[in-house]
């Protein structure tokens, strides 16, 4: 009875889940040319959106680096020993791997300003070879606080919703963000890494907006949508539902006011605004695999790979229904927008 009584208690809390506002004016586009073409809305179930692989697939172990006590201590003269104390202690052992990174970044410009200060050539010679250990680890480290950080998990998560009519750049941080780790690298070479508020401060952005799953639940939604809609508008140009026998019918009149006031106005904004973030969002993210070690590449490269899938797929979609709004009205030897 309990098993019973909790199964309902969702099924209630789901119907009471209001509709994405996109997904709301995309039914109702469809329910207009259904009303106006004279045909059915065929399903609009599809694939899913695109999920990035489990963790225990993406993130790599590391051994940790260590020096003796009294090497330790001589690296205090050129404040290496402060950061690395840092580093071991007990809030340092379990950083998340953005403040894994963030850490190796600053033993990296210490130990680079260690070898260009110091004059104790043992101690050079020591921070040359711990800086080159550090360096051979940069790659996987910089993999596991990117690629397959929690953040980027979070920013490509598809538990969200559709992005909203009219809302669309209102994610510009998140974006900038997803830059901003692309170019962690050259800064780290440039002696130019950030300081610790301004890194947390963009993985807070990737985390929070989830641009990546918004996106994704965009061209998912808009490809079976108007995939739908394309069917409606075959079937109504082979059948000749407006204009039988060659006779142009009243409602080819209504059909023009659908696509002009519905399609025109509302619906082909929001999916222009979409591929338009869609092809920012997947260009800096590529750039991001870009910079990650070759080894690793393939263990996200099938994501990827669907991610852009899904973008060519929308981006057909929205092609072929424009051409045909333009063969429905050809058809009925009329123009989609007449001349004046």
């Amino acid at each position: 009875m309990r098993v019973i009584t909790c199964l309902l208690m969702i099924a209630l809390l789901s119907a009471c889940q209001p509709t994405p506002p996109a997904e709301a004016m995309l039914d109702d586009y469809l329910t207009r040319l259904s009303r106006v073409l004279s045909v059915e809305i065929p399903p609009t179930d599809g694939a899913p959106a695109p999920r990035m692989p489990p963790p225990r697939e993406l993130q790599v172990e590391l051994e940790p680096l260590s020096i003796n006590l009294l090497d330790f201590w001589g690296f205090r003269q050129c404040g290496l020993a402060e950061v690395l104390g840092e580093r071991n202690s007990i809030l340092g052992r379990v950083m998340v791997p953005s403040q894994h990174l963030h850490m190796d970044g600053r033993i990296l410009q210490q130990l680079r300003y260690c070898i260009q200060t110091l004059e104790d050539q043992e101690l050079v010679a020591l921070a040359e070879d711990l800086e080159q250990r550090k360096r051979q680890q940069w790659p996987t480290r910089y993999w596991n606080a990117s690629a397959a950080a929690p953040e980027l998990r979070a920013f490509w998560s598809p538990s969200t919703t559709p992005l909203t009519p009219g809302r669309e750049a209102s994610f510009q941080e998140a974006l900038t963000a997803l830059a901003f780790l692309a170019q962690l690298p050259e800064r780290l070479n440039q002696q130019r890494w950030p300081e610790r508020p301004d890194l947390e401060s963009h993985y807070k952005a990737l985390e929070q907006y989830a641009l990546g799953g918004k996106l994704l639940q965009s061209l998912v939604l808009g490809t079976h949508h108007i995939h739908a809609a394309n069917q409606m508008l075959q079937e109504a140009h082979q059948e000749e539902t407006l204009c039988p026998a060659g006779l142009q019918k009243r409602e080819l009149e209504y059909a023009r006011n659908v696509m002009v006031k519905v399609f025109v106005g509302e619906v082909q904004p929001w999916l222009a605004a979409v591929n338009r973030r869609a092809t920012s969002v997947i260009k800096h993210y590529e750039t991001l695999l870009d910079q990650q070690p070759a080894e690793q590449r393939p263990t996200i490269q099938p994501f990827f790979d669907q991610v852009t899938e899904r973008h060519f797929t929308f981006q057909n979609s929205l092609r072929d229904h424009v051409d045909l709004w333009k063969t429905l009205f050809e058809g009925c030897d009329s123009q989609a927008i007449p001349s004046r």
